[in-house]
C-alpha cells in the first residue's frame, strides 16, 4: 500500500517549516545527519538498500516521502520505490533499509525534537533511536540501536509538503 505521496522538486524543499506539526504528509523530505553533516541516502545499488549518511547534497537517492500512519511516521524511498524498515531481526541489528513494499511495525517511527533544535528518530519496532554510525568502516550506516540521544542520533529534516 503506497500512502498518498508524490515527489516534489528538490528546489521546493524548506527547513522544517512550522516544525514537526507541519510534517504530516510530505512528498519530498531530506534527512541530514548531525554526526557527519551529510544527507541520508538509500543506497539502492547495495544489497538490502541500506540507509547511510553519506551525501554532500541531495539528489534522487536522498529523496524520501514521509507520511503519518497510525500515529507514527513512515519513510518511503522514491529511488528504491520501497518503505524504510528498521531490520530488528537477529542479524539485522536495527539497520535501516529501503526494502518494504508495505507498512508494518518495522516501518513505523516517531520523531522527537531535541533541546538544541535537531530531531531524534525512534523505531517503533524496538524503541531504539536511529544512529548514524560514522566509526570505522560503517560509512554513516543508519541503525535503530541507541538507547539515548547523543550527537550521532540527531538529524534535521528538509521537506516540501
Amino acid at each position: 500500500m503506497l500512502l498518498a505521496l508524490s515527489p516534489a522538486p528538490a528546489s521546493a524543499a524548506n527547513r522544517r517549516p512550522g516544525g514537526l506539526s507541519a510534517l504530516q504528509t510530505c512528498s519530498s523530505t531530506y534527512i541530514y545527519a548531525r554526526a557527519n553533516y551529510k544527507f541520508v541516502s538509500a543506497v539502492i545499488n547495495e544489497s538490502g538498500g541500506p540507509l547511510r549518511a553519506r551525501a554532500d547534497s541531495w539528489g534522487a537517492w536522498e529523496d524520501f516521502g514521509v507520511a503519518t500512519y497510525n500515529g507514527k511516521y513512515v519513510f518511503y524511498s522514491w529511488a528504491a520505490g520501497l518503505y524504510v524498515s528498521a531490520n530488528i531481526s537477529g542479524a539485522g541489528g536495527g539497520a535501516l533499509q529501503a526494502t518494504a513494499s508495505s507498512v508494518g511495525p518495522w516501518e513505523q517511527f516517531t520523531i522527537e525534537g531535541t533541546s538544541d533544535g535537531w530531531y531524534a528518530i525512534k523505531s517503533a519496532a524496538n524503541s531504539k533511536y536511529v544512529t548514524a554510525n560514522i566509526s570505522g568502516g560503517n560509512n554513516g550506516a543508519l541503525r535503530a540501536s541507541a538507547d539515548k540521544v547523543g550527537t550521532w542520533e540527531r538529524f534535521d529534516l528538509f521537506f516540501s509538503c
